[in-house]
């Protein structure tokens, strides 16, 4: 603290306060939107897209022939 910061008044202080607190929260934002946009743009998560992608459908295709052979058995069995 300098003499500055303690001739202030409080309500000064608070506002300056809340000013550098915008200051690290926005700095903080585009630090994060830099981030994930470097994320996206990587071989890595173009990768891990396509291998998600092509489990779910894989998880999927299983349960609908489940789901077609559970209605069999029970067409069967009424």
């Amino acid at each position: 603290m300098n003499k500055d910061d303690i001739n202030q008044e409080p309500g000064d202080r608070k506002e300056e306060n809340r000013n550098e607190s915008k200051e690290w929260i926005n700095k903080a934002e585009a630090f994060i939107d830099e981030t994930a946009e470097k994320i996206h743009e990587s071989d890595a998560y173009r990768e891990t897209g396509k291998v998600v992608e092509a489990a779910t459908k894989k998880l999927f295709r299983e349960a609908g022939k489940w789901w077609g052979k559970t209605e069999q058995y029970f067409n069967k069995h009424k």
